[in-house]
């Protein structure tokens, strides 16, 4: 009877741990939790992205391999304008004025749109170590592709993975 009762109780235990782990929620992807400030002060929450392939250039204005890499972003850019992405610049930045962003933006040539990341919103839990940096993130939130630097040898290997990601549900 006591064996009885330790098997059943056994069977139930392991039950209610096998059903559990089936029901653990989808965790909300980190790119969907953060939202970052325009040069206008409006809110952009990455979260009304989804369904888009999200392109991220981190630069700031002292660095010089960003300037270089500006005139390749944007030619991804140009090649993405008619499908669901969206190419963004980040700033990360926390001692220079907006005006002074906007200067440095408009010097490397930035046509694509650039948000502002000061407090390492996003830097860090990304866990960037340098910059330039992009970051391609799938249209349901999750981490594609990362890279330091980019030139234009880059572009037919980003190109060809992204129709593949445009491609996939």
């Amino acid at each position: 009877m006591l064996f009885n009762k330790a098997r059943h109780f056994f069977l139930v235990f392991l039950f209610t741990v096998l059903i559990s782990n089936n029901c653990k929620s989808e965790e909300t992807p980190l790119l969907y939790q953060i939202s970052l400030q325009d040069w206008d002060g409006n809110s952009h929450k990455f979260s009304e992205d989804k369904g888009k392939i999200v392109v991220l250039d981190f630069w700031a204005s002292w660095c010089e391999p960003c300037k270089k890499a500006v005139p390749v972003v944007e030619k991804l850019r140009t090649k993405l304008k008619d499908s669901p992405a969206i190419v963004l610049g980040i700033n990360t930045e926390d001692d220079l004025s907006i005006e002074e962003i906007k200067k440095a933006a408009a010097d490397f040539g930035m046509e694509y749109p650039s948000l502002l990341d000061p407090e390492w919103k996003l830097v860090n839990p990304l866990k960037i170590e340098g910059q330039p940096a992009l970051f391609v993130f799938s249209k349901s939130g999750k981490k594609l592709h990362s890279q330091y630097g980019i030139s234009e040898r880059d572009l037919p290997v980003l190109n060809g993975r992204l129709k593949n990601w445009l491609e996939s549900p």
